[in-house]
């Protein structure tokens, strides 16, 4: 199913895309900035070498061309590659943290792909900078907590090993039979878990902590709402599980991008200066066009300044060519990026 709206938010440092459902909620986002080098793009076919062959662990390394990096590609025996061939081959898992390659397939074997979904087909809204909805799914994607359309919540907290998913029923006013309460309550946390799996760009194992009571019949209902709505919004292969006897839903999803919250976040959880970077210039373009003839400065956490004289040459040049010469950058170290105009 492609997305019923795409929203793009075009700036000069960065263009951001938000497809959204028929219930006008976000299921997928897109991003694109300068100064962010990503050569190793699902569906897009690179060149390497077959640098070694490990078939105890299923396949072989390949040493990318133009320095980028590793991939791994899944060999069978009689496969009939060499060490050191040089091969054209077709991203088909982007890498990810904690040193997960890339992953590619031979390019003659894996089908080109024309579009995920739920890009397929909506037609594209521009909208401003600072686009309300457009600023919503990106804080959403980087937060634990997602509130239920219908109360309570869901938490997803990944770990290196799965995401677990906790479900909150506070603020529900269902009423009727427990298990019928637990039932709702848990098709509406598949269905947004769902969501949140391909908005976040997630894979691997996924495990929900179900609400009890939940009884075998229950557990397929709720199964299968998941099982609907991921494959409504996404190209990735996925196998869900009945709920175990502990209440517990799980589902193996297929890696495919790399996660945003890889892109977006530091390893401590907070954003990256890079994201706190283009927060400043996209609070900045907001005032530059209200303001069209005044001189701004844009005061930036230290970090962030930092990372702006060390890596934003580039940066700083598009928004001159988009608004003229009149902005500086500087520190006192505020907490989140501000603009003001200079006298």
């Amino acid at each position: 199913m492609p997305a019923a709206r795409i929203l793009q938010e075009v700036c000069a440092a960065e263009t951001r895309e938000v497809a959204l459902d028929e219930t006008g909620r976000p299921v997928s986002v897109r991003l694109s900035r300068l100064t962010e080098d990503r050569p190793v793009q699902l569906g897009k076919t690179v060149t390497g070498r077959l640098r070694a062959i490990a078939l105890g662990q299923g396949g072989g390394f390949i040493e990318l061309d133009n320095r980028a990096g590793e991939a791994f590609l899944r060999l069978k025996e009689g496969h009939g590659l060499t060490e050191g061939q040089s091969l054209e081959l077709r991203v088909v898992a982007e890498p990810r943290e904690c040193s997960k390659l890339a992953r590619v397939g031979l390019a003659d074997n894996t089908p080109a792909l024309s579009s995920l979904k739920p890009w397929d087909s909506a037609q594209i809204e521009q909208v401003e900078p600072g686009d309300h909805t457009v600023a919503m799914a990106f804080d959403m994607i980087i937060s634990n907590t997602v509130s239920l359309p219908t109360g309570g919540n869901i938490t997803l907290e990944r770990t290196r090993a799965l995401v677990a998913v906790d479900v909150d029923t506070s603020g529900r006013t269902d009423t009727g039979r427990a298990a019928n309460r637990a039932l709702k309550v848990n098709q509406d946390a598949a269905a947004e878990l769902a969501r949140q799996i391909r908005l976040r760009n997630l894979g691997g194992i996924v495990v929900m902590d179900c609400v009890s009571p939940l009884n075998r019949e229950a557990g397929k209902q709720v199964r299968d709402r998941f099982n609907q709505v991921f494959q409504d919004i996404s190209s990735q292969r996925v196998r869900v599980l009945l709920p175990s006897e502990l209440g517990l839903l799980q589902a193996s999803i297929e890696w495919a991008e790399t996660p945003m919250a890889e892109r977006l976040l530091a390893p401590s959880g907070e954003k990256n200066s890079r994201t706190v970077c283009f927060d400043g210039f996209r609070l900045l373009e907001q005032e530059a066009r209200a303001k069209r003839m005044d001189k701004l400065r844009l005061d930036l956490p230290e970090p962030a300044l930092e990372w702006l004289n060390r890596e934003g040459t580039t940066v700083r040049q598009a928004l001159a060519e988009k608004y003229g010469d009149r902005f500086t950058y500087n520190s006192t170290d505020p907490k989140s990026p501000l603009v003001s105009v200079i006298p």
